[in-house]
């Protein structure tokens, strides 16, 4: 079993990232890794960051590393999506899927590699989770548009996002302190007086918390949510992207992982995107792709180990 790295955009920070985050880790660990990529797309990366490297059949040598690759050459269609399609075969078999950032249009009716995986696997319910050192929260809903929500948000819709995760986690042997979900009015409609929509919420928390016999409460005003937390370990449930991931990444900027919830194999990828604006300029902060890096292979050690837990919110990293 390894994590498999598939490339992403060409043209990104993806892989500057990436090789950025290989210099911390020990030979041994790299080992546990298999980056998926195109040689042009390496070389022309390693080049812009300055530091001496050999493109070896199998591998990049990187100043005194060695990281281990499996090359494509298929041009058929974008190169993010091709070593993507390739990453998922080979994560089913066994190991990690860990995705470097690409864009929306690498992947022709989709808006994102969630959206493609829940197509692909034939699942709703796949949900979206970021972790941070000091937090984790599940988005309910993702990539939605505002006018969509009242329609999408149902008691069904926020039952299986919560029943999706749960059971992710129960699976990898991973349990947490105690729920918080959000409700969708202001004020999660005081009783009623702004809106009705937020009695979905208590209906679905209620059947969460009889299924499962967890600590799970709400709905809470999404403003002042933050507030009831306790620990790293308690779980923010927001309701759609901006209302969780505003305040997410007004704490911690881009350092945390993205999780996808309810695939076949375990999925992470930093939370951050492309920022082509700093492509090929040596610039990138690496920070969050080391986090989030530090946080597969755990996960893939204690797999190894027939411990099938998920991650810790600490980075593994040194």
């Amino acid at each position: 079993m390894k994590v498999y790295v598939t490339q992403g955009h060409e043209e990104g920070i993806g892989l500057e990232v990436f090789f950025k985050s290989c210099l911390f880790l020990p030979q041994i660990k790299l080992k546990n890794i298999l980056l998926i990529a195109f040689k042009s797309s390496v070389r022309e990366t390693l080049i812009s960051m300055n530091l001496p490297f050999q493109i070896q059949d199998n591998s990049v040598i990187l100043v005194n590393i060695e990281v281990p690759c499996l090359w494509q050459e298929d041009d058929s269609q974008s190169q993010s999506f091709s070593c993507l399609e390739l990453g998922m075969k080979l994560a089913e078999t066994g190991g990690i899927l860990f995705t470097l950032p690409t864009s929306k249009d690498q992947f022709p009716g989709f808006s994102g590699h969630t959206e493609y995986f829940r197509h692909f696997y034939h699942n709703k319910s796949l949900g979206m989770f970021f972790s941070s050192p000091e937090m984790q929260m599940l988005l309910i809903t993702d990539h939605l548009s505002i006018k969509e929500l009242e329609q999408e948000l149902t008691e069904e819709k926020i039952y299986a996002s919560l029943y999706n995760c749960i059971k992710t986690f129960h699976s990898w042997g991973q349990k947490f302190n105690r729920f918080y979900v959000a409700g969708l009015n202001p004020h999660a409609g005081e009783g009623g007086l702004i809106g009705s929509e937020d009695k979905r919420v208590e209906k679905a928390v209620k059947r969460i918390r009889d299924k499962f016999k967890i600590d799970i409460t709400g709905p809470f005003p999404g403003d002042s949510m933050l507030r009831e937390k306790k620990s790293s370990e308690d779980v923010l449930v927001y309701l759609y992207h901006d209302q969780g991931l505003g305040i997410f990444k007004a704490l911690f900027g881009f350092i945390g992982s993205n999780i996808t919830l309810g695939l076949p194999f375990p999925r992470y990828s930093p939370d951050h995107g492309t920022s082509f604006n700093l492509f090929a300029k040596n610039k990138a902060d690496y920070r969050g792709c080391q986090f989030s890096l530090g946080q597969a292979l755990g996960h893939l050690e204690r797999m190894s180990y027939g411990q099938n837990t998920s991650y810790k919110s600490k980075s593994s990293q040194p």
